[in-house]
């Protein structure tokens, strides 16, 4: 039988805050040059994909997740042309006022620019509705183009205070939760069988035999792969889907099947 082969949703290139991982000092970038400390280039990302038997990736750059989405978006553009397995991740923002920066709103656009998934931080919904009418715009932007929002909980300030009501509100946005180990597992489950519109990322997610559990209770076509490269070791998120005590027809879904299928319908 073929090798299992993953489709990656969370790697990150650029130079980030964050500190660099543990036992790593620095990329190494194109042609041996050594870049500063805590910098990952396109390719980095595509050794560490060749290593590891990822064969694409939806890729976030640092700059728009620190600083400025529109500059980032536009910088990973430029670093991702020319390769075709991977495409670009954006991270959305509200569109608030045009001298702080001008969202995207225009599903159009999203489709044309290749946009694999869109990312927010889950904690800009912690405060009430009003924080999710802020993001209306952008939002009905990404259920016309169908495309994928990842609601990421890796800087999460208080999980209690999250509402997954947005998934009945955007019908038709394929939400993805990321990072959602200090969420209640119970109340997740009752989402996930609430609204067929939400889905899981491995991202984060150690839990002992927990894709085998999390198949079992919301279905293995309910879960999606992500390795958060560089900031934590691909092969390590890689393992918890390979190791799972699951069939490897739904170990396929999971490991790149469900995303492509998510692929599939933006822009249809």
């Amino acid at each position: 039988m073929d090798a299992i082969t993953f489709f990656d949703t969370c790697a990150r290139i650029g130079r980030s805050r964050a500190p660099d991982p543990p036992g790593v000092t620095s990329g190494t970038g194109g042609a041996g040059r050594k870049l500063p400390g805590n910098a990952r280039d396109v390719d980095d990302l595509l050794a560490n994909m060749a290593r590891l038997n990822i064969t694409a990736a939806a890729v976030e750059h640092a700059v728009a997740m620190e600083a400025s989405p529109r500059l980032g978006h536009d910088i990973l553009a430029k670093d991702l042309s020319g390769h075709s397995s991977l495409r670009p991740a954006w991270h959305l923002m509200p569109d608030v006022h045009h001298r702080i920066e001008k969202a995207v709103t225009d599903p159009e656009e999203i489709v044309k620019r290749g946009v694999a998934l869109g990312r927010l931080d889950a904690k800009d919904f912690c405060q009430g509705k009003g924080d999710e009418a802020c993001f209306a715009p952008v939002l009905e932007a990404c259920q016309a183009a169908r495309l994928p929002v990842f609601l990421d909980f890796r800087r999460q300030g208080d999980f209690l205070t999250f509402e997954f009501d947005v998934c009945r509100r955007w019908p038709g946005i394929p939400f993805v939760v990321e990072g959602f180990g200090g969420y209640p597992l119970h109340r997740l489950v009752w989402c996930l069988r609430e609204y067929p519109n939400l889905h899981l990322s491995t991202v984060s997610y150690a839990a002992f035999n927990g894709v085998a559990l999390l198949s079992e209770m919301v279905g293995p076509e309910r879960i999606i792969f992500g390795s958060n490269w560089p900031a934590e070791q691909a092969s390590l998120a890689m393992g918890v889907v390979l190791f799972a005590a699951i069939p490897d027809v739904d170990r396929r879904m999971i490991a790149r099947g469900n995303f492509e299928r998510l692929l599939g319908d933006i822009g249809t």
